[in-house]
């Protein structure tokens, strides 16, 4: 923008006008990657608690395309206080049910069996008792417990549901390796570097069985490796001092940053997958289908198998009457795609 419009953007109402739409259209997301260089940025829409968001990305200086801001966040750090900037906080291996929100209700009894599967399909519950409880949420987890389940129909006992998944296809939650490695190319040392890096990471806190504590001084950032100890995951830790990565109990709320792996790792087969998604899930009245193919037929069949009788139209299902319980919706493409995804209807 050049001298002489600012200018008459200060000194008329409709050169105000005119700034306005201009700064509108210019965070308009276009729904593209970040170019090649690092600190180049793009935009990426998805559902998040039920609602759409858009989200900035940005190329990092280890290569790699990351979220410019924290999974629950409303737009990117501009200060290390920025609360706009925190978003929410993730027990290792849990999903977006609800859990994660900073005002979510502490429990000081597990979930029985104290680990994905014993949370049915979501839990607004955050599970911390104290310090090495065997009441923390998956406290008798081991190393070779994963993160990384596409979505809530698919975890397991040993399995979490990665949040990220829901960003699009591609995304998920860094390793450990991979938040290292970005550690060194962005040369952070503590939060000041953090914050001024392409990443923009901001010291958002942590909350545990005593509550919140440390936001604006300190940051933690799940990643989704296990840990060698029981009941533990590796995170990233930076304060005014250091940053570093290390093992914390699986009850911690951390926040969540999320990359996306290039497209020329992926498979031939990788590219012929529709992206699908259901929502709100769990579901009270309606419940959306959202594919990037269209769509030739749906059915909904109950957890014994039995079909049934629900009205589909204008890529949405009445789900009113159902009784409350869990169901699988099956989709079918034009293209031959078939696609299962679990809902709650409460």
């Amino acid at each position: 923008m050049n001298k002489l419009f600012c200018i008459f953007c200060r000194l008329s109402v409709a050169g105000f006008l005119l700034c306005f739409m201009q700064s509108v259209k210019s965070q308009t997301c276009t729904l593209s990657d970040p170019g090649n260089t690092p600190g180049d940025v793009g935009c990426v829409s998805f559902n998040y608690r039920s609602q759409t968001v858009t989200y900035a990305t940005v190329r990092v200086a280890d290569g790699k395309i990351w979220l410019q801001q924290n999974l629950g966040s409303t737009k990117v750090a501009s200060s290390l206080t920025d609360t706009d900037a925190y978003g929410d906080l993730f027990q290792w291996g849990r999903w977006d049910d609800g859990h994660q929100l900073r005002n979510s209700v502490i429990k000081a009894t597990s979930p029985v069996p104290n680990n994905p599967s014993g949370l049915s399909d979501g839990d607004t519950g955050f599970y911390s008792a104290g310090y090495n409880s065997s009441s923390n949420w998956w406290s008798d987890g081991v190393t070779s417990d994963e993160w990384s389940a596409e979505n809530v129909s698919a975890f397991t006992a040993t399995i979490g549901a990665d949040p990220c998944k829901a960003v699009g296809q591609n995304w998920r939650l860094p390793t450990v390796e991979e938040l290292d490695a970005a550690l060194v190319a962005e040369n952070i040392s503590e939060f000041n570097s953090a914050l001024s890096s392409h990443l923009k990471l901001v010291p958002a806190g942590m909350k545990d069985y005593s509550g919140l504590y440390s936001p604006g001084s300190r940051l933690y950032l799940w990643s989704s490796s296990s840990s060698p100890y029981t009941g533990s995951g590796q995170h990233l830790y930076i304060s005014q001092y250091s940053a570093l990565t290390n093992s914390a109990g699986r009850d911690g709320g951390m926040s969540v940053r999320c990359i996306k792996d290039p497209s020329s790792m992926l498979g031939t087969s990788d590219f012929k997958k529709s992206t699908t998604s259901v929502y709100p899930n769990p579901a009270h009245d309606m419940v959306y289908i959202k594919a990037d193919s269209a769509i030739q037929n749906v059915q909904i069949t109950d957890m014994a198998g039995r079909k049934i009788e629900a009205h589909y139209s204008d890529n949405r299902i009445n789900v009113q009457d159902f009784p409350d319980g869990a169901y699988i919706v099956e989709i079918t493409l034009k293209n031959g795609e078939k696609i299962s995804k679990k809902i709650i209807k409460k």
